[in-house]
């Protein structure tokens, strides 16, 4: 007797509040997984944004943060600001526009104001950081449940600004 293969896909929305915040969703991964119905598979987990995504690590605040309730820096904010800080200048936020027509960048604009100015978000360190922050990740489903570590949760990290995000969930396996 062969097993039933199934597919579920769902999607889920996150208000994120600041810059390099670390949301742990692993409870909701969990109760996604077991709504499917599905015991043995695979579940990928992916953002839908260019300046957010998902990561495997440990929910820990000197490790996440927020820096601003530790007082200090959170290690994970230091080593992603050291690799593209936000500080620096980046040809991606010279945006072209009435007030600036020579800007070096003149595609994946929003639309101008009624002024014609194109009110883009500075945060071309975001897209840099996120060559270390993938936007989507796949783990192993068994017995009805994620196959994680002791300390391994899933994060959705926000690396821009304050806003609402789209996280997708694909499991495939068997019943």
């Amino acid at each position: 007797m062969s097993a039933e293969f199934l597919t579920h896909i769902e999607s889920k929305k996150y208000k994120t509040r600041y810059r390099t915040e670390f949301i742990t969703i692993t409870g909701d991964v969990q109760l996604i997984i077991k709504n499917s119905g599905i015991k043995k598979g695979i579940i990928v987990i992916q953002t839908h944004h260019t300046t957010c995504g998902v990561w495997v690590n440990e929910d820990e605040k000197n490790l996440i943060g927020p820096t601003e309730e530790l007082g200090y820096t959170a290690d994970l904010r230091k080593v992603l600001d050291d690799f593209a800080n936000p500080t620096l200048e980046y040809g991606h936020n010279d945006i072209c526009h009435r007030d600036n027509k020579d800007g070096k960048r003149n595609t994946h604009l929003c639309e101008p104001d009624e002024n014609g100015v194109i009110n883009e978000c500075i945060n071309g360190h975001s897209h840099a950081q996120a060559l270390l922050i993938q936007p989507s990740l796949s783990l192993i489903v068994e017995d009805g449940k994620l196959l994680l570590g002791r300390w391994q949760e899933i994060m959705l990290v926000e690396l821009d600004h304050d806003r609402e995000r789209t996280v997708s969930f694909l499991i495939q396996g068997e019943k």
